[in-house]
């Protein structure tokens, strides 16, 4: 069963952090091209992995596109959008079309846009093709939804014994699948950049706090006789944290069909600031700040929670209003006491190189 369908509709108007986890990756996509050797004629090839609507990666591609266009002014460039075929394939397109940030006013020929419209679980571009692969905040997404439960939890950090060992094993297939295939699309000595969300050295999850938040309003509404107390035991966010050693464990495996063919450049975790708790801070408004994060999260979670929690949850009628009613709880959860539950990310930065 798939895991999610994609991003909620609003997902652009709340993703400050996608945003800034990208906004992180300019001198390392410098870096990425100015290592690319190109053949005399050469089209230089990007590719954008788990693209969206483009919203947050559109200065990372216009880095990229300007980092080519540096080292030669009429180099031709191909800007690959990959996302699955459920994607808000015109929107993505309106915004490379009308972005200020869009890559298509780099001086220079115009780079050609292309869709993608397949999962990053398997190769998306012609062979050997792509010279600069990037992905961001998107392949800490699993490929189906865990069939594990974890009871009093909605996420990987809370589950224990047999449970937490499947969804490492499910975690590592899936990441090993997503490197595979970029193998298959990447060039001799093309560059991965991927940037996810993470966990640090010293075991501090990205989203935990958020995560259990989640699970506190979804058992308050089962209490409510909102939800199916069955459905929130069984529901688990289909996303994984890995650590640099997780990340690191197919590029090293003896077998893995990435061992040798892909070689680390960088590996590491870094925390990302939260921007609305910083705006709290400074303003005292906590009624935006709550409706803020919550909005935030429901950008990228809703589609999970609407399939897999929600529609086998609400016991009869209205389940839009089962939703709306979610994360208006979560809101008022979080305005009532912004420092308890705030978003705390490590993003894992993981640079490849295909040997």
């Amino acid at each position: 069963m798939t895991a999610t369908e994609g991003m909620a509709r609003d997902y652009d108007a709340h993703s400050e952090y996608q945003r800034a986890v990208a906004d992180t990756g300019a001198a390392r996509i410098r870096s990425c091209v100015e290592a690319v050797t190109l053949g005399v004629g050469d089209t230089f090839v990007v590719a954008d992995y788990g693209c969206s609507t483009g919203a947050n990666s559109m200065v990372a591609v216009h880095t990229a596109v300007a980092a080519v266009r540096t080292r030669n002014s009429a180099q031709p460039v191909v800007a690959i959008h990959n996302d699955l075929p459920s994607n808000d394939w015109n929107q993505l397109f309106a915004n490379v079309e009308s972005s200020p940030n869009s890559y298509l006013r780099v001086p220079g020929p115009s780079a050609i846009p292309l869709a993608s419209a397949i999962s990053f679980f398997a190769p998306s571009a012609p062979a050997r093709s792509v010279h600069l692969g990037m992905s961001f905040s998107a392949a800490h997404w699993l490929r189906t939804q865990p069939t594990v439960a974890v009871p009093g939890g909605f996420y990987f950090c809370d589950a224990t014994g047999d449970a937490r060992a499947a969804l490492a094993a499910e975690a590592d297939a899936d990441w090993t699948t997503f490197l595979t295939a970029r193998a298959a699309d990447l060039a001799t000595g093309g560059r991965l950049l991927a940037q996810m969300v993470g966990t640090d050295g010293q075991g501090n999850v990205t989203a935990r706090k958020s995560l259990r938040a989640m699970a506190a309003v979804a058992a308050e509404m089962a209490a409510d006789g909102k939800l199916d107390p069955k459905a929130v035991e069984q529901y688990i966010l289909p996303a994984y944290a890995r650590t640099v050693d997780e990340a690191r464990a197919p590029l090293t495996r003896p077998g893995s069909p990435v061992h040798g063919v892909l070689a680390e450049v960088e590996c590491r975790t870094d925390p990302v600031p939260n921007p609305y708790l910083a705006k709290w801070r400074s303003d005292g408004d906590a009624e935006a700040y709550g409706t803020a994060y919550a909005a935030f999260l429901r950008g990228f979670t809703e589609s999970s929670l609407r399939d897999h929690l929600f529609a086998p949850g609400v016991p009869a009628g209205d389940l839009d209003g089962a939703v709306d009613d979610f994360f208006a709880r979560l809101a008022a959860r979080f305005a009532a006491d912004p420092e308890r539950e705030p978003f705390e990310d490590w993003t894992l930065t993981v640079v490849l190189t295909r040997t």
